[in-house]
């Protein structure tokens, strides 16, 4: 039985690829460029994280993604890529296999490792 279940219900594993959906809450320093740190509130959580600019996704504009142009602007929303390297169930409730238990994802661009509950992702299992 997995611990962890997916934003639609479906089992997470260590191993799948992950898309984290959230809101950008701040973005270190204010004008975005390629050394910018941001600040991303994902969906059942108050935990933010802080990943790197080059990390994350917007969907306004013409195509995804701040390569492409796009502002990464406080309140827009945004997804982070990575793959899920741990799986914790959450010990706040006590309930194994929730869209709450936290996933530890290494993140694809930057490498670094964040923690997210399993329900604020899309995964390999859709």
């Amino acid at each position: 039985m997995s611990l962890a279940f997916n934003k639609n219900g479906f089992p997470v594993n260590i191993g799948d690829r992950c898309s984290i959906i959230g809101v950008i809450q701040a973005v270190s320093p204010s004008v975005s460029g390629s050394n910018s740190n941001v600040t991303v509130l994902p969906p059942l959580t108050a935990s933010t994280f802080i990943c790197s600019v080059q990390d994350i996704n917007t969907p306004e504009g013409t195509s995804c993604g701040p390569a492409s142009g796009n502002q990464v602007t406080v309140g827009n929303d945004c997804t982070v890529s990575g793959l899920v390297t741990a799986i914790t169930s959450n010990t706040n409730t006590g309930i194994v296999g929730t869209n709450t238990a936290l996933l530890t994802v290494q993140l694809f661009r930057s490498g670094l490792s964040i923690t997210v509950p399993s329900g604020a992702c899309n995964s390999d299992n859709v």
